[in-house]
C-alpha cells in the first residue's frame, strides 16, 4: 500500500475512532453529578461552558420572538461564535439546550452529540485538505507522520469529544495553514484568508492578534510584493470585526468587537498575586486592597453596572489597574509569568478525561491531590519532554529544508500563543500550538525512523 493511501486510511480510522469516543462520552457523561458542596453540575457542560449554553438559549429565545439578528443575545464576555453555533444546532436538530430554563438545568437527552459529530467531521475533512496541500511541500513520509500526529495525539484527539471551543479552532488553524502554504498569488485567496482569520477570532479571542504571524510570513515571503496581499487580508478581516462591532452597537449602544474577557482576565488573577510576591502584604490584604480601590473608583465615577456602557468603563478601569501593578513590579511580573508559561507548556494528554470525570466532582480539585502530583504530573512532564524533544530534533533536521518564511510562520504562531496565554499556566491553552509544531514533529519522527533503519 502506498504511503498516500496509508495517510488517508489513518485519517479515516481516526475519524471512526473519534465518532465512537463521541458516542461513549455522551452516553456516560451527559448527566448531572453532585460535588462535595451538594451542588449539581452537568458532567459535560461545566467550567466556562454553561455561559455558552446560556447565551445560546437567549439567542434562540430572542430569534423566536422575532428580534433582528443584530439585536439578539446578551453582552458576550467570551467568544462570539460558539453560542451561536450551539443555538444553530439546537434549532437544526430540534433539541432543547435546557430542561428547565428558569432553573438553568441543562438538558441530558444525548441529542447534543450532533454537535460533536459536526466538529469531528469538520476536523478530519480539513485534515484531508491539509494532507493534499503539504504533500506538495514535504516528503510523503514526513506528511504521513504529520497526519498521524494530528489524527491521534491525545491532547488534540480528545477535544473532539468535548464542547470546548478548541476542536473547531484546530480545524480553522489547519485550514489557515493550507491557505498560507499555498503558493498562488490571487486576490481572492488573500481576501478569504482575512475572512478565515475573522472567523478564527469569532471562535477564539486569542486569534485577534494572529494577523502578526501572517504579516511576518508575507513580508518575508513576498517582500515588496506583500503590500497588496496584506491590504486584502486586513480589509476582509476588518469586515468581520466591523460586523461584530456593529451588532454590539445596535444591541447595546457600545461599539466593540473584543469581548470584556480580553480586558478583565488579567485582573481576576494577577494583581493580588503580584502584590503578595513583590511586597510584604498577605494575599488577603492584597485582595482587599484591590476590592477597596475598585469600590472607591465606582463611587467616584458614578458607575451603574446595570448599564452596559458603564460596564465597559469599568472593564477599562480593571485593565488599567492591573497593567499599572504589572508595570510597577516588572521583575516579579516577569518571574511569575515565566513560571506560569513553563507550567502551560506541560502537556496533559488526558485533560478532557479529567475534565469530564473529575472536575467539579469533589474538593479539593483533583490536580491538587497528592496522588495526582506524585503520579500524573511526572507522567505529564515525561510525555511533554518526549514530544518537545522530537519536535526540537525535527526542527534541527529541517532547518535548511523548510523555507525561512515557513519557519517564521510556525515559530511566530507558537510564540504568539504563549505570549497571550502563558500567564494563565493552563496546559489546555498550549494545545493549539501543537498544530504548528506537528510539522517539526513529522520531520523528527521521519529522521528517527531513518536512523533506526540505518542502524539495522
Amino acid at each position: 500500500m502506498s504511503t498516500e493511501k496509508k495517510a488517508y486510511l489513518v485519517i479515516l480510522f481516526a475519524f471512526v475512532m473519534s465518532i465512537l469516543v463521541n458516542i461513549i462520552v455522551v452516553s456516560k457523561y451527559d448527566k448531572y453529578e453532585v460535588s462535595t458542596d451538594d451542588i449539581q453540575n452537568h458532567s459535560m457542560i461545566k467550567g466556562d461552558l454553561p455561559d455558552i449554553w446560556k447565551n445560546g438559549q437567549i439567542i434562540k429565545n430572542d430569534l423566536s420572538e422575532g428580534k433582528n439578528y443584530f439585536l439578539v443575545g446578551e453582552e458576550f464576555h467570551r467568544s462570539y461564535l460558539p453560542p451561536r453555533l450551539i443555538a444553530l444546532f439546537s434549532y437544526i436538530f430540534n433539541f432543547e439546550l435546557f430542561e428547565n430554563w428558569e432553573e438553568k438545568i441543562i438538558s441530558s437527552d444525548n441529542k447534543k452529540i450532533y454537535y460533536l459529530f459536526f466538529q469531528t467531521t469538520l476536523y478530519f475533512l480539513v485534515l484531508i485538505i491539509f494532507f493534499r496541500e503539504i504533500r506538495k511541500k514535504f516528503d510523503l513520509k514526513i506528511c504521513f507522520f504529520i497526519i498521524c500526529f494530528l489524527s491521534f495525539e491525545p491532547s488534540l484527539f480528545l477535544f473532539h469529544s468535548s464542547f470546548h471551543t478548541e476542536s473547531i479552532f484546530f480545524s480553522l488553524q489547519i485550514l489557515m495553514i493550507c491557505f498560507l502554504l499555498n503558493n498562488s498569488y490571487f486576490k481572492i485567496k488573500f481576501f478569504l484568508i482575512g475572512l478565515l482569520l475573522g472567523i478564527m477570532f469569532l471562535q477564539k479571542i486569542l486569534a485577534l492578534f494572529y494577523l502578526i504571524p501572517i504579516y511576518l510570513f508575507y513580508l518575508v515571503k513576498y517582500k515588496k510584493r506583500s503590500y497588496s496581499p496584506l491590504i486584502m487580508i486586513t480589509s476582509s478581516y476588518l469586515i468581520i470585526l466591523l460586523i461584530v462591532g456593529f451588532a454590539n452597537y445596535k444591541r447595546s449602544g457600545v461599539f466593540y468587537f473584543n469581548p470584556p474577557d480580553g480586558k478583565t482576565a488579567l485582573h481576576l488573577y494577577l494583581p493580588e498575586v503580584i502584590l503578595t510576591k513583590a511586597t510584604s502584604i498577605s494575599y488577603e490584604e492584597a485582595y482587599n486592597k484591590k476590592k477597596s480601590d475598585e469600590k472607591q473608583w465606582l463611587i467616584e465615577n458614578d458607575i451603574n453596572l446595570k448599564l452596559e456602557i458603564d460596564r465597559f468603563k469599568y472593564y477599562d478601569y480593571l485593565q488599567n489597574y492591573t497593567l499599572n501593578i504589572l508595570i510597577k513590579y516588572p521583575i516579579t511580573t516577569l518571574k511569575f509569568i515565566t513560571w506560569k508559561t513553563i507550567q502551560m507548556g506541560v502537556l496533559d494528554p488526558i485533560y478532557i478525561y479529567n475534565f469530564l470525570d473529575k472536575e467539579n466532582k469533589k474538593r479539593p480539585y483533583y490536580y491538587l491531590d497528592e496522588s495526582y502530583r506524585k503520579i500524573n504530573l511526572p507522567l505529564r512532564i515525561l510525555y511533554s519532554i518526549i514530544i518537545y524533544s522530537i519536535v526540537l530534533y525535527g526542527f534541527i533536521k529541517c532547518r535548511k529544508k523548510i523555507s525561512f518564511e515557513n519557519h517564521i510562520l510556525l515559530i511566530s504562531s507558537v510564540i504568539l500563543m504563549y505570549l497571550l496565554l502563558g500567564w494563565v499556566g493552563n496546559s489546555r491553552y498550549a494545545v493549539p500550538t501543537l498544530i504548528y509544531l506537528s510539522i517539526y514533529f513529522g520531520y523528527g519522527i521521519k529522521n528517527i525512523y531513518k536512523f533506526g533503519e540505518f542502524k539495522k
